[in-house]
């Protein structure tokens, strides 16, 4: 089998590394798209407001095919323009750039986060642009489908990774219980969790998988406001 050529944009940490990471082990030849500096071989420094970055990576690629495609990046400013800029029209920016680099039987997954909720602690500028997209995901999985190339969106519940896990086991410690009661399968899920469902939209095991927006949450979404109470008394 050959090895497959994947594409992170946003893969130094959180759950983005752990996605890197996953699919390393697998055996595919990961590249790694960020603003972080790195001097690893495959990392490439880029910031996704700046046109001279998104030609930088053009010719990073020029003589190369890819199979995946995947977008865990976060916008981790103030600035609601340039949120849109670096979640929206960066993502697809990216997808076009990419299209003529795409094998057979590839895959573009997309990292969104909110389906149907609300986020109490994040400001409207961050529902648009995660619902967006959700839409992108949708209208390109049509457009592309042709093409052999499949478009998926992944919704992570509350996730415990490397750089939150230690304020969850103390400063936080009764708002994880809160969450994990309230969950359906009584716990919060990992880095690796999400991992795994890369994995798998990334894999012949999906080929006919398209459009498709997959909450990973533990089972919260499904979780009525009387069954929060009824646990509260």
């Amino acid at each position: 089998m050959k090895k497959k050529i994947s594409v992170i944009i946003g893969g130094t940490r959180g759950i983005g590394k752990e996605i890197f990471s996953s699919l390393k082990k697998r055996g595919d030849t990961v590249f790694n798209i960020s603003r972080n500096n790195s001097n690893a071989k495959n990392d490439i420094s880029a910031d996704l407001n700046e046109v001279s970055d998104l030609k930088l990576i053009k010719n990073k690629f020029k003589n190369l095919k890819i199979d995946n495609l995947i977008f865990s990046h976060r916008y981790r400013g103030s600035d609601e323009n340039d949120e849109i800029r670096v979640m929206v029209q960066s993502t697809n920016n990216l997808i076009k750039l990419f299209l003529n680099h795409f094998k057979k039987n590839s895959a573009i997954v997309i990292l969104s986060s909110i389906g149907t909720r609300t986020v109490a602690d994040q400001n409207e500028i961050y529902h648009l642009t995660r619902a967006a997209l959700e839409s992108l995901t949708k209208y390109y999985a049509c457009k592309l489908g042709s093409f052999g190339i499949r478009v998926n969106c992944i919704q992570p519940g509350k996730i415990l990774k490397k750089e939150n896990i230690k304020y969850f086991k103390t400063k936080y410690k009764k708002n994880r219980k809160i969450i994990e009661n309230i969950t359906p399968l009584k716990k919060m899920g990992t880095s690796k969790d999400i991992a795994n469902v890369v994995d798998f939209l990334t894999s012949e095991k999906s080929t006919f998988v398209t459009g498709v927006i997959v909450p990973v949450d533990g089972g919260l979404r499904l979780v009525s406001q009387e069954y929060i109470a009824k646990l509260s008394d």
